[in-house]
């Protein structure tokens, strides 16, 4: 009589094992989490970084009327080194559509390590064929086209804009002593809350230039006046719009001196 094979399990074949199925989706789990958060990580980066080097302000400024800076009676331009930046805060980023809340202009005189804020108007007159004000122009035609008729307004050309949804001048000086490459890692808030034609060595360039003068910043206002015309018969009438005094804005930015 044929004896019976008895059967025996290998010692060297895997068994199949709940905590080990466990373990397994325990890992799975952390790797897709782990991915997850490079992904966000990476696509806050490049949402932060896409704020730096705005190509609608870029082309604004390079499309600036080829003005210097407009000189009146008595006043000529200062032999000084500036940089001319534009602050306008809006209650949104987007191209078109937020309201402009506030507008600025600053002047940073890097030969005498001085600077002058000077706020304007928002009911300014600031196009010729609408007679369109600052705020008008802006939530109708958007921040990048305000850049050329604030500047022709203004009689000052801007070599820089920021857009802002808050004060971000105390900000800007903050991140002084960051590197160009720690920027978006460090300044997180300040980015998530502008866009701007610089990129980052510009930016923390304008941040040095600004933290060295902060002790000699001054602020102001704009002065407006009353738009003068003629009538049908050539005789002087006010239009009844306000325009900017523009000879008072340049000495009080420092950009015009008495003449010699």
């Amino acid at each position: 009589m044929p004896r019976r094979r008895e059967r025996f399990e290998r010692s060297d074949v895997p068994r199949a094992s709940t905590r080990r199925s466990v373990i397994a989706a325990v890992v799975c789990v952390a790797v897709f989490a782990a991915i997850a958060a490079v992904v966000a990580l990476l696509w806050n980066r490049v949402t932060l970084e896409s704020r730096l080097g705005d190509k609608d302000l870029e082309g604004a400024l390079a499309a600036q009327p080829g003005q210097a800076v407009a000189e009146g009676t008595g006043y000529v331009a200062s032999g000084d080194d500036f940089e001319v930046v534009a602050l306008l805060t809006a209650d949104g980023l987007d191209p078109v559509g937020p309201a402009l809340t506030s507008a600025r202009i600053l002047a940073i005189n890097r030969t005498q390590g001085t600077a002058a804020c000077v706020t304007v108007p928002l009911g300014a007159k600031v196009d010729a064929e609408t007679s369109a004000t600052l705020a008008e122009a802006y939530a109708g035609q958007g921040y990048a086209a305000c850049v050329g008729e604030l500047s022709s307004a203004a009689g000052v050309p801007f070599d820089h804009v920021v857009v802002a949804t808050g004060d971000v001048i105390d900000e800007v000086r903050a991140v002084v002593g960051s590197s160009a490459s720690d920027l978006v890692r460090q300044a997180s808030g300040l980015l998530s809350k502008i866009r701007t034609d610089m990129d980052a060595a510009e930016l923390l360039s304008l941040a040095e230039a600004l933290s060295a003068a902060s002790s000699n910043l001054t602020f102001s206002e704009a002065f407006l006046v009353a738009e003068a015309g003629t009538d049908e018969e050539g005789n002087p009438v006010e239009t009844g719009a306000q325009v900017i005094e523009r000879t008072q804005l340049g000495v009080a930015l420092g950009l015009l001196v008495p003449a010699a």
